[in-house]
């Protein structure tokens, strides 16, 4: 009779330790999948060891959303800890590059571990990043579901952006914006009419789009020539033409009926952060490739077609 509760007692003691909660926990650690960048994410906090900045910033941290597929990224982001001022219909270069500056909007490609992120910029808003693109190293934490990116500023202080990733709850996401998910290459452009009129092929400055529905991020370089780099006494207004030719712009997006919406959440152009939607461009297949056609400022037509990046 001894030898029988002893029995009990030693196979109910690993039965009891299986539901303690330690074990809970550990199993369901065990049970998750290794965390991942794939998907959007936002800023939702910034802290900067010394300087002007020094300290946490929560309410004034400026938009900025990043977007990682396989093995690329996209990055649309307001630097700074306070909004910009609004342009005039028709602003100066000063004044384009009062406005641009406070601005990182770059894409490409991105690899790392789960300690360390290197992102490889193949187009950028700065010219001299494409010109002699360096390598991005950040410091990588997980903290359950966020990340913390930590950089060094050129002071030589620790910024680390805290990213928390979105989700499309509540957002539908039909089979024709689904059909655009991943990474997409600008490869051809046609102008209708106007001094750039024509085809444009082997003149295409580097550009991606990369949709993650209903999220996505653009950064391309929307004129025909390569830009030069900024010298080092570099003045606003230089600092405006040079930035200018660029387009970075980042938020959500809907396809229904062959119609696509842009609704930009950050834009390099302030101007274009009052929430309203972009105007409706029309969605051509030419599978593999896919046609965005709209109508400009100018009332031109324009044609642009993306082709689809290995991810």
């Amino acid at each position: 009779m001894k030898h029988s509760k002893l029995a009990v007692i030693l196979l109910a003691c690993p039965i009891l330790w299986a539901c303690s909660p330690d074990a809970s926990r550990q199993a369901a650690a065990a049970e998750r999948s290794p965390p991942t960048l794939a998907g959007a994410w936002h800023a939702t906090r910034v802290n900067v060891e010394t300087g002007p900045n020094a300290g946490s910033h929560t309410v004034d941290v400026q938009p900025a959303i990043y977007i990682f597929s396989k093995t690329h990224y996209a990055i649309t982001a307001v630097n700074g800890f306070q909004a910009r001022a609004y342009l005039d219909d028709e602003p100066t270069d000063e004044e384009q590059g009062i406005a641009f500056t406070p601005f990182t909007g770059s894409a490409g490609t991105y690899a790392g571990d789960t300690a360390r992120l290197t992102l490889n910029p193949q187009v950028s808003k700065d010219p001299a990043d494409m010109i002699a693109p360096q390598p991005l190293g950040y410091d990588l934490l997980w903290v359950d579901d966020n990340v913390l990116l930590t950089s060094t500023a050129p002071d030589g202080s620790e910024v680390t952006t805290h990213l928390t990733r979105l989700t499309n709850e509540g957002m539908s996401v039909s089979p024709e914006a689904q059909r655009l998910k991943g990474v997409w290459r600008r490869t051809e452009m046609v102008v209708g009419r106007g001094p750039n009129a024509g085809t444009h092929l082997e003149d295409m400055q580097p550009g991606y789009y990369i949709f993650d529905p209903p999220f996505f991020a653009g950064n391309f370089v929307s004129a025909f020539g390569p830009r030069l780099a900024l010298g080092e006494n570099a003045t606003d207004a230089d600092r405006g033409k040079a930035f200018a030719p660029y387009a970075s712009f980042a938020g959500t997006y809907t396809v229904e009926k062959n119609e696509l919406v842009f609704r930009p959440l950050v834009t390099m152009n302030p101007n274009n952060m009052r929430g309203r939607p972009f105007q409706p461009i029309k969605v051509e297949w030419a599978d593999p490739d896919v046609w965005f056609i709209y109508t400009g400022a100018d009332g031109v037509q324009n044609r642009v077609r993306l082709t689809p990046v290995a991810d």
